[in-house]
């Protein structure tokens, strides 16, 4: 993101990818980025076949966490969570006073948008446009049901919002860059259809494979269709998946003495969690975790986290203290941590597919360079 603002003009605070250069990137009137949720690197690189694989150009590092919420923000904001303050699917917001789902911007419990009780995102939230100040059209391309919801709508509010459903959104894409414009244009177009069947299916589930070749497919399609451009296609993902399995399910209420030691459930992933514990409980918090724990996950003082730069570089957004938990787990190998709310139900299926962590299926994503 620090490449691609540097090319339109504005200045960005983290250094620029080494392989993909603004100088290099000011040579094209288009640069759509194509953000297509978890696609991991490794994933990618046993589909050596494809059209996707044969335009890969280097591996890049995602965030911590390695999840929507906290990577996938940062192409629409241009900065990961030091600076964007979220810490995963489920944010403890203390404006809220609850545990909220930051995407869809209802509390953890379920319910409706919290906008439709007054909450504003937008006086949450304390994150600076990305598109503003750049010397481009910008358009954003998503689902319906994503592009409009507050949170997106927050994130990406200085560039055109398109509604876009999948099977349309190569179409769409072609029509803005045949569009007549003086200024030079970015597009970004976000795509979940393979996060959805991975999570649900695993991650080389029939399902997963079935979506890739056909988005593989479609991009192939839309470069032969824009060829003469002079445009830059960029596609990435803001992260990579593992499969779990429910052996290597942990529940807090299996773990005997953990819940009393916690002022409110957890936040954060399955993967990574927020923990936030009572003051009079630290000791015995502590040794739970020695003793029952640490096979399963590591356990970090939050505020050291953020100190030692595992959620970006520089200062860090005020409101990333108040997020990020008094101890954070992060979980080993392929094992996942849950609790259960009074209105928790059993799922009828188990989700195989989980990310959030810290191994290299989940954080090592790809970059795809095709110009056209």
């Amino acid at each position: 993101m620090s490449s691609i603002a540097n090319n339109f003009g504005k200045k960005h605070d983290y250094k620029e990818l080494a392989s993909l250069n603004s100088e290099e990137l000011k040579k094209f009137k288009n640069i759509v980025l194509i953000v297509i949720d978890v696609l991991g690197y490794n994933y990618l690189s046993k589909k050596k076949e494809s059209f996707l694989y044969n335009h890969l150009r280097a591996s890049m590092t995602s965030t911590f966490l390695s999840t929507t919420a906290c990577a996938n923000t940062v192409f629409s904001v241009g900065y990961p969570p030091q600076q964007h303050a979220l810490t995963g699917w489920d944010v403890n917001l203390k404006e809220v006073g609850a545990i909220t789902t930051i995407m869809p911007f209802t509390p953890i419990y379920g319910g409706e948008s919290l906008s439709k009780v007054n909450f504003e995102i937008d006086k949450i939230l304390d994150i600076k446009s990305f598109h503003k100040g750049l010397d481009a059209q910008c358009f954003s391309l998503a689902a319906k049901e994503i592009i409009l919801n507050p949170f997106v709508a927050y994130i990406s509010r200085d560039s055109e919002r398109i509604p876009t459903p999948y099977e349309n959104t190569f179409v769409g894409i072609k029509e803005l860059i045949d569009k007549e414009s003086i200024k030079r244009k970015f597009i970004h177009a976000y795509l979940p259809e393979l996060d959805f069947y991975s999570h649900k299916e695993g991650v080389d589930s029939k399902e997963a494979n079935m979506v890739f070749w056909d988005l593989d497919k479609r991009i192939m399609n839309l470069a032969k269709s824009i060829e003469g451009t002079n445009t830059r296609l960029i596609i990435v993902a803001d992260h990579g998946l593992i499969d779990a399995s429910e052996e290597r399910e942990l529940w807090v209420e299996n773990l005997i003495g953990l819940k009393e030691c916690l002022t409110i459930s957890l936040a954060g992933e399955s993967r990574v969690r927020d923990v936030f514990v009572r003051p009079s409980k630290v000791k015995e918090f502590e040794e739970i975790v020695k003793t029952k724990l640490s096979k399963y996950c590591w356990c970090f003082k939050g505020e050291q986290l953020i100190k030692d730069n595992f959620y970006g570089l520089g200062k860090p957004n005020r409101k990333l203290f108040d997020r990020v938990g008094d101890y954070v787990f992060i979980m080993k190998e392929n094992y996942i941590l849950r609790d259960k709310l009074a209105n928790y139900k059993k799922p009828d299926k188990f989700r195989k597919g989980e990310h959030g962590g810290v191994t290299q299926d989940e954080m090592i994503v790809p970059l795809v360079i095709v110009d056209c």
